[in-house]
């Protein structure tokens, strides 16, 4: 069994889990981490009992994540967004249409190469 930390504010589904086991080779075990982060030390601890790391997380974190996983492999779910036939209506009365998230697949970061600056 594989374990992977999964660092995202919302629970993974049952076909992210599904295809997560598939990518791995093996069923995975969740290490959860549903709590907002604001710096990636946060999760240094939970990095050497872990085989892979799936996020959801902005890209400058992103890139910090990446200089401190080592060998582990960095992944992301793809979704699609599905119309559900259903409108929303927001606080102000306007209406707009209801999507679903469908996973699709899962890819592996390799880098990322953010610079900014503060205006």
């Amino acid at each position: 069994m594989k374990k992977v930390l999964w660092i995202s504010r919302h629970e993974m589904t049952p076909l992210q889990k599904s295809d997560l086991d598939r990518v791995m080779g093996d069923r995975v075990e969740l290490i959860s981490l549903q709590n907002t982060i604001h710096n990636v030390d946060e999760v240094r601890s939970s990095l050497p009992i872990v085989d892979a790391v799936a996020v959801v997380l902005p890209p400058d974190m992103l890139q910090q994540l990446l200089a401190i996983v080592g060998d582990k492999p960095v992944l992301r779910a793809v979704s699609n967004r599905k119309p559900t036939g259903r409108m929303l209506t927001l606080q102000d009365g306007r209406q707009e249409p209801e999507f679903a998230f469908v996973h699709v697949y899962w890819e592996q970061v390799l880098s990322v190469d953010i610079r900014t600056r503060r205006l």
